[in-house]
């Protein structure tokens, strides 16, 4: 069957609430009755334009509230008994999503987004087999909290890890581990941050980043950047100064800082006795070459923290995340773990024990570096596929971010409409394209024609949707 729903991807409302407010309301209002079998995420994802991985986390939400069941192997049912209202707290509408205007009633058949994670490229079977082997040891009890730095086994698989990827030198005992790249940042900014601190900032960037060290009360500096990533020559002269800096590849605009800069950064940072915050978002998915050696490979005297995740690499789901440290540091970190998530202890914070040791499992057995393989040879797929479609639609286009990542920058030719015109005339075709202007991009006026921008994300889509897209995109952007 398919559903009779709508949802605008240029909505303020995240596709995945849409979906549940969505769904939930034909439910309640007897569109859908109980027993009702749903369509399966896969078509689903397919009617309405959207990732499978949104469709599955809907779901997911729509059956942790009461109103479907997910029955393994049969399916996802609407359930014989519809949540009750909570008699202490007032009843609150859905959300309804913004409803697209007359003539813009194409139904999306292919959204570029970014940062996206493929579920059908996901290790089930395996991941399933290494949980079941834990939850059948001995020692499994989730009456007790795991270490409050994080399991020790997975720090040392993650330091065998980083020494072959990254080429870091890296103890157990100077990583932490965390449920997000946000929650990591939280704990540099308890660490370093007080009220005037001075933290620098790239612009543009990521806004994940400045928005959190700005609620610790910092003063945020924003620094340009160009083709070789952070303009190192133009960093304040400010004692003690933090540095958030994605070296590897800048997001969005997918640059990596050459050696020559990583050493004056460096030599900066001695001189202010500043410290550097490595953020490294997807330094696995790099289709030429390997990736350069991390900050911290450079570090004689402490400067250099590393935070990574593995949201694009298993998924967000996972919620595991770490930091690299000074050991000096470690104290401190943990500290400030405890206060952001209220816990009682330390023992009850950062992300859960079980994940942790299968994750552990999954990096010793190797499964991680044959994913890794796996999804390098699929996005390499769907960047070529996207690439040669735009060559052969629009012929010899400015392009970059091709060697690494899942998103692909394409600057616009001035014969062509700017952006924002692209995007609107895009969506009348069912394609959704992403400009600058993006929620998860900051600063995009320190980069100059920064309106003639288009952004490209390919991780979660087959290349025939690609090129379909593309061909879709000539008719209405010549």
């Amino acid at each position: 069957m398919q559903l009779s729903i709508a949802i605008d991807p240029l909505a303020p409302i995240p596709l995945q609430t849409q979906l549940v407010g969505e769904i939930s309301t034909s439910i309640t209002n007897g569109r859908l009755v109980p027993g009702t079998r749903l369509p399966g995420t896969r078509s689903l994802s397919k009617q309405l334009g959207v990732s499978r991985n949104t469709v599955l986390l809907a779901f997911e939400v729509l059956a942790a509230e009461g109103f479907v069941e997910m029955r393994e192997g049969s399916g996802t049912f609407v359930s014989e008994v519809w949540p009750e209202p909570d008699p202490f707290e007032p009843l609150q509408p859905t959300p309804e999503p913004k409803r697209r205007k007359a003539n813009a009633e194409v139904p999306v058949f292919c959204n570029f987004e970014l940062e996206a994670v493929d579920p059908d490229l996901f290790p089930t079977a395996v991941w399933r087999r290494l949980m079941m082997r834990r939850i059948q040891t001995s020692d499994f009890n989730l009456t007790k909290t795991g270490d409050p730095q994080g399991s020790l086994d997975l720090r040392r698989s993650l330091c065998k890890f980083l020494g072959a990827s990254r080429g870091m030198t890296v103890q157990p005992e100077q990583m932490l581990i965390v449920s997000s790249v946000q929650q990591a940042t939280n704990v540099v900014g308890q660490i370093f941050v007080s009220p005037g601190s001075p933290v620098v900032v790239e612009q543009p960037g990521c806004s994940l980043i400045g928005p959190i060290f700005a609620r610790a009360g910092a003063e945020i500096l924003p620094v340009p950047t160009d083709s070789q990533g952070l303009r190192v020559d133009l960093l304040p002269e400010r004692r003690n100064a933090l540095v958030a800096v994605t070296p590897e590849r800048h997001f969005p605009m997918g640059y990596t800082m050459p050696a020559e800069r990583r050493k004056a950064l460096l030599n900066w940072a001695e001189r202010q006795d500043a410290h550097v915050f490595e953020v490294d978002f997807d330094s696995e998915f790099r289709y030429e070459g390997s990736p350069s050696p991390a900050l911290q490979t450079l570090d004689g005297h402490g400067r250099f923290i590393y935070g990574a995740s593995f949201a694009l690499t298993i998924g967000p789901g996972l919620r595991i995340s770490y930091l690299v440290m000074p050991p000096a540091l470690i104290e401190p970190a943990l500290e400030a773990l405890r206060l952001l998530d209220y816990a009682w202890s330390s023992q009850t914070a950062g992300a859960p024990w079980l994940d942790q040791a299968v994750l552990g499992d999954f990096l010793d057995s190797g499964g991680y570096d044959k994913q890794l393989r796996r999804l390098r040879k699929a996005y390499m797929e769907r960047r070529d596929a996207l690439v040669q479609s735009l060559r052969q639609h629009f012929g010899d286009c400015d392009l970059q971010g091709m060697t690494s990542g899942t998103h692909l920058i394409w600057r616009l030719p001035d014969d062509m409409p700017d952006a924002s015109e692209c995007q609107k005339r895009a969506r009348s075709v069912g394609v959704v394209v992403n400009t600058m202007q993006l929620e998860t991009i900051t600063g995009p006026e320190f980069l100059a024609d920064w309106k003639r921008y288009l952004l490209l994300g390919y991780a979660d889509l087959p290349p025939k949707t690609i090129r379909e897209a593309v061909s879709r995109l000539e008719g209405v952007l010549r």
